[in-house]
C-alpha cells in the first residue's frame, strides 16, 4: 500500500523542483488553470504573468517553455532570473539548471544605481543576452551578415568581465565610441569609464555616451528583426523580480530596476512584435505585492497601465465549486496518482485517499478552506503530512490532518511573511504578528484598535492600522466575517470592508501559530463588558452636566461618562445632591462612545 511518504510532493518553488527532480515529473504533474490564455501569452500580445506569491509564476513559465517546444521542437528559449536576496552575494548567482540554457541576472549590494532610469541598463543586459543565445545557437536565430555583424559591434562596445552564461550588472563598464573630431577631422576613440555606483548616473558623460550607444541599438535591433530573423521561435523567460524592505537604499533600488525592467520588456516586446511571421518574445512574470511596492515607494511611472494592457492574471479563485473537481485539488489528485499505480480512476483516488468529512465538512471544501487556492499550499500540505508521523499513514484521515496541522500553519506563515517583506521591515512585520497572535479569530476593527491603543500605543501600528489592515487582507492573513458569509481576497473579493457590520476574521490556516481559536474568543468575550451589563461605578469627577468615573470588569479597568440625563427621570438642578465624588454606586452600561474610548452610564432603574 502507498503512503503519504510516497507522494510525490515536489518543492515549493518551482524552480528548486525542477533542479531537483528533473523537468519530466514536473510537466506530468503540472496543471494549468482552466481560465489560463496560454496562446495569448505565445502568440498574442500579452508578455507578463502577474500573481500573486505561491500562485505558480514559475512553474507557468517552465511549463510554456515545454509547450512551446511541443509546437515547434526547433524553438530556442533561455531563462533570466532577477533574485533579491542580498544576504550572500556568492548565493545570487544561481547555478545553470539542467538541460536547458539559463542566465541569471544579479546585482552586487555595492551597485546602489541612485539614477532614476534603468531602461537603457537593461535593453543593454537583454540585447547581450540576445547575443549570447544566437552565438550558443549557431547563429541560427539571426543572419550572420553585416547588419547582424554591426548589431554586434555595437554592443561590443559596452566592455565588462562576466561569467559564463552569468548576466550580471557589473558595478562599471568601459565604452570604446569612435567619433571624428569635428575641428580636425580626425577619427578619435576614446575609452570612457560608466560607473553605475556613482550618483544621478543619468547625470554623467559617461552615461551619456552609454544612451547614445544604446540608442543606436535600438535601431539596429528594430532592423535586425525584419530583415535576419530566421523562422526559428525564439523566446526569452525573465522571472524572480524580488524586493525585500531590508536596507532601504538597495529596497528603493531594486523597486526602480523592476520597475524599468518591465517598461523595457514591453518596450522589446512591441519591436520584435512587429514581425508577425516569427515568433520573438520575452515574457516576465511580475508578483502583484511587487507592484504595490512600486506604487507605494518610487515614482512608478503608471506602470499598472503598462501591466494591464498585456498581462495574462494567473488565478485560482473558482467560485462555481468546493469538489475534488476545483483545480487547485485537481494538483492534489494527479500528484497522488503519479505514484499509485492501483488507483486507475480520479474517483478511486478520492475514495481511497481522502475520508467524507475532515472536522466535520466534507474533505474538499476542508482542504480548499484551509488554504489560499494556490499551488504551493498543495505541495505544502504534503510535505507537512510527509514531515511528521502522519508519514506511513495510507490517506488525508482525520489523524492525518491534525498531526501535520501545526507544521502546515507555521510554514503557511513563514510563506506570508516572505511576501510581507515587499511592503514591511523585519521589525514592522514582528510587531504586526504579535499584534494579531493570542488575540481573537473574529474581531471587530474598534476591538483590534483598543487592543493597539494598549498595547501598541508607540508603533507604528497607532498611526497606520488602516492601512496595514487593508494590506493583510490583500496577503491573506484576515479576510471579512458577517452571519456566516465569508469575504476573502484570493477568492476574488478584491478589497477590505471596515465597517460596524462586516468583522475581520484570520485565515484558518494561520489560527494555530497565531494561537487564536473560538474558544479563546469566547472566553475574551465573556472578560469584556457588554451593553445592558450591571457595574459598579466609582465616581471620579464632578461637573455641572455630566460626571466622570471608572469601574473594573475582569482585569481592566474602564472610563465611563455619566450624563445628567441619565441619574434620574427627575428634574436635577443640582447634580451634587444625586452623586459624591468618591463613592460608588451601581450603575448600567448604556452605550460605547467609539469617538471618546469610555462607556456612557445610566443610573435609572
Amino acid at each position: 500500500m502507498k503512503k503519504i511518504k510516497d507522494i510525490y510532493a515536489g518543492k515549493p518553488d518551482a524552480k528548486d523542483e525542477v533542479e531537483t527532480d528533473g523537468i519530466d515529473p514536473f510537466i506530468e504533474n503540472y496543471v494549468v488553470p482552466e481560465n489560463f490564455n496560454k496562446d495569448e501569452l505565445v502568440k498574442g500580445t500579452a508578455c507578463f504573468v502577474t500573481g500573486y506569491k505561491g500562485t505558480g509564476k514559475t512553474a507557468l513559465l517552465y511549463y510554456l517553455d515545454s509547450y512551446i517546444r511541443e509546437i515547434d521542437e526547433q524553438t530556442c528559449s533561455s531563462f533570466i532570473f532577477f533574485k533579491g536576496d542580498y544576504s550572500d552575494i556568492k548565493k545570487q548567482e544561481m547555478e545553470q539548471l539542467s538541460q536547458r540554457l539559463f542566465s541569471t541576472i544579479t546585482i552586487s549590494n555595492d551597485v546602489v544605481l541612485d539614477g532614476n532610469d534603468f531602461e537603457y541598463i537593461w535593453r543593454w543586459l537583454l540585447y547581450s543576452r540576445i547575443i549570447e543565445d544566437n552565438q550558443q545557437n549557431n547563429d541560427s536565430l539571426f543572419i550572420h551578415d553585416e547588419k547582424w555583424e554591426r548589431f554586434v559591434k555595437v554592443i561590443s562596445q559596452i566592455q565588462y568581465s562576466k561569467k559564463k552564461r552569468i548576466l550580471s550588472i557589473p558595478q562599471s563598464v568601459n565604452l570604446e565610441c569612435k567619433f571624428t573630431d569635428p575641428a580636425t577631422y580626425m577619427e578619435i576613440l576614446p575609452k570612457v569609464c560608466v560607473n553605475f555606483c556613482e550618483k544621478r548616473i543619468e547625470e554623467s558623460d559617461g552615461y551619456r555616451l552609454f544612451v547614445n550607444v544604446i540608442d543606436e541599438a535600438d535601431e539596429l535591433f528594430a532592423d535586425l528583426i525584419f530583415s535576419n530573423r530566421t523562422d526559428i521561435p525564439y523566446y526569452l523567460f525573465v522571472d524572480e523580480l524580488e524586493a525585500y524592505y531590508g536596507e532601504k537604499s538597495v529596497f528603493l533600488r531594486d523597486l526602480n530596476l523592476i520597475r524599468d525592467l518591465v517598461f523595457s520588456v514591453k518596450k522589446m516586446n512591441q519591436i520584435m512584435g512587429k514581425n508577425r511571421t516569427v515568433k520573438t518574445k520575452i515574457i516576465c512574470s511580475v508578483r502583484s505585492e511587487i507592484i504595490n511596492s512600486i506604487n507605494r515607494f518610487v515614482v512608478s511611472k503608471e506602470i499598472n497601465k503598462v501591466i494591464s494592457g498585456f498581462e495574462v492574471p494567473l488565478r485560482w479563485d473558482y467560485k462555481n465549486t468546493n469538489s475534488f473537481q476545483h483545480p487547485i485539488l485537481k494538483i492534489l489528485i494527479k500528484r497522488i496518482k503519479y505514484v499509485d499505480d492501483e488507483c486507475h480512476t480520479e474517483k478511486a483516488i478520492i475514495d481511497k485517499w481522502f475520508p467524507e468529512q475532515i472536522n466535520g465538512i466534507d474533505a474538499a471544501n476542508y482542504i480548499l478552506n484551509n488554504s489560499w487556492c494556490k499551488p504551493r499550499d498543495i505541495v505544502r500540505l504534503i510535505l507537512s503530512a510527509q514531515s511528521c508521523m502522519a508519514a506511513d499513514n495510507e490517506n488525508f484521515s482525520q489523524s492525518t490532518i491534525d498531526m501535520c496541522k501545526k507544521k502546515y500553519s507555521q510554514d503557511s506563515l513563514d510563506e506570508i511573511r516572505e511576501e510581507m517583506r515587499a511592503l514591511y521591515s523585519a521589525s514592522e512585520i514582528d510587531i504586526i504578528l504579535s499584534c494579531l497572535t493570542g488575540f481573537k479569530r473574529i474581531f471587530s476593527v474598534s476591538e483590534l484598535k483598543a487592543r493597539v491603543d494598549e498595547y501598541y500605543n508607540n508603533t507604528f501600528l497607532k498611526e497606520k492600522m488602516m492601512n496595514v489592515l487593508m494590506d493583510l487582507y490583500r496577503l491573506g492573513i484576515i479576510g471579512n466575517y458577517f452571519d456566516g458569509s465569508y469575504r476573502w481576497q484570493h477568492k476574488g473579493d478584491d478589497s477590505i470592508i471596515c465597517d460596524s457590520t462586516w468583522k475581520l476574521i484570520i485565515h484558518p490556516s494561520l489560527l494555530s501559530v497565531l494561537s487564536v481559536n473560538s474558544k479563546q474568543d469566547s472566553a475574551i468575550e465573556k472578560m469584556r463588558p457588554k451593553q445592558g451589563d450591571h457595574v459598579l461605578v466609582t465616581i471620579d469627577y464632578i461637573f455641572e452636566k455630566y460626571a466622570i468615573g471608572s469601574f473594573g470588569y475582569g482585569a481592566k479597568n474602564y472610563r465611563v461618562f455619566l450624563p445628567i440625563s441619565l441619574i434620574s427621570d427627575e428634574r436635577i438642578v443640582d447634580i451634587n445632591e444625586y452623586i459624591t465624588k468618591g463613592k460608588k454606586y451601581g450603575a448600567k452600561l448604556y452605550r460605547f462612545d467609539r469617538k471618546h474610548n469610555d462607556w456612557i452610564i445610566s443610573m435609572k432603574n
